[in-house]
């Protein structure tokens, strides 16, 4: 009677752990997260993406963009504030003389030191504050001379403001007296070129326009042998050279034995 009540009791026993060992092995099947993946997401350590997104954003960038616009832009320049540069106001941009600018201010008209055929020269003096071109400009006189100054370097013939160019028969500083030139022209006394007479003529300058910019005249006695003639400081100007009462000898000592003030101011006349 007790064995078969423990029998029984023995098979619902066994009968009742298969199904649990039954149901611990479901629940055992179920993969439970790792304390490593959880400790990963509690603590942000996510690792990035590296795909890219072509999804078009609809947002409009602030970056500037490097391509260039054709827009017209209003802003003023810069350069707008930079003075526009007008003719005679430097040596890159000389303007022409017109009447007066230029005048006949000291000449050589009987060397003693060398021969008058590369001792004669003719100073011009600029009066304005500008820088005058005086390229193909005439030597001429009253009769048949008449002569185009050479120049002896490229823009030579350039004067600065208030400045001298001197114009010889002979270029040569060690053959004509020593004297520097800026310009020549062909001594002639006979017509083709250009000459100053021992006695009396005519000194005219004229434009490459054949515009006359200025004239002075002399009579018999007015020259002296191995001195150049030159006109009064204060009475440099266009009307004040054509009285011979304004010119007088000058003294100044030049290389080879003469006198004279060439490409500098005057000597005052007393």
């Amino acid at each position: 009677m007790w064995i078969w009540l423990l029998a029984g009791c023995n098979e619902n026993f066994l009968f009742s752990v298969r199904n649990t060992e039954k149901n611990d092995e479901d629940i055992v099947g179920e993969e439970e997260p790792s304390e490593e993946s959880l400790t990963d997401v509690d603590s942000g350590n996510v690792e990035p993406s590296n795909e890219v997104s072509v999804e078009p954003s609809n947002e409009a960038s602030n970056e500037a963009s490097n391509e260039p616009s054709n827009e017209v832009s209003n802003e003023p320049s810069d350069d707008e504030d930079d003075p526009v540069e007008e003719p005679g106001d430097s040596v890159d941009y000389p303007r022409r003389a017109q009447g007066g600018d230029v005048i006949v201010n000291e000449v050589m008209i009987d060397s003693d030191s060398v021969p008058d055929s590369i001792g004669e020269w003719v100073e011009l003096y600029n009066t304005t504050g500008d820088w005058l071109d005086l390229g193909q400009y005439h030597l001429a006189d009253q009769g048949a001379d008449n002569y185009e100054i050479l120049e002896v370097a490229q823009d030579s013939m350039i004067v600065e403001p208030h400045g001298f160019a001197v114009i010889c028969a002979e270029a040569d500083y060690w053959n004509n007296g020593g004297i520097d030139c800026q310009g020549t022209f062909f001594y002639q006394t006979f017509g083709s070129g250009f000459a100053l007479s021992n006695t009396e003529d005519e000194v005219i300058l004229y434009s490459n326009t054949n515009q006359m910019i200025d004239r002075m005249t002399y009579v018999a006695g007015f020259s002296v042998i191995g001195e150049s003639m030159g006109v009064s400081p204060p009475y440099a100007t266009e009307a004040g050279n054509d009285y011979t009462t304004n010119w007088c000898a000058q003294w100044g000592f030049l290389p080879q034995g003469d006198a004279g003030s060439p490409g500098e101011e005057n000597d005052t006349c007393w």
